[in-house]
């Protein structure tokens, strides 16, 4: 058995309680997604505020 562990320290909490209030839901209902983009608003916005905790070791 090949096992294997990450740090994520505050990073896990934020982008789990991020995804249990459903912020992700509201914002795209806000902001809907128009042309042929890939990412939805709500992702981008998790990612810029986990990127802004700190977790800039490597690229998003």
């Amino acid at each position: 058995m090949n096992v294997s562990s990450a740090i994520v320290a505050h990073h896990g909490i934020v982008a789990g309680i991020y995804d249990e209030l459903e912020i992700g839901r509201i914002i795209d209902e806000i902001i809907p997604k128009q042309g042929q983009h890939k990412l939805a608003h709500s992702e981008v916005i998790k990612a810029m505020i986990i990127t802004s905790l700190g977790f800039n070791e490597r690229r998003l």
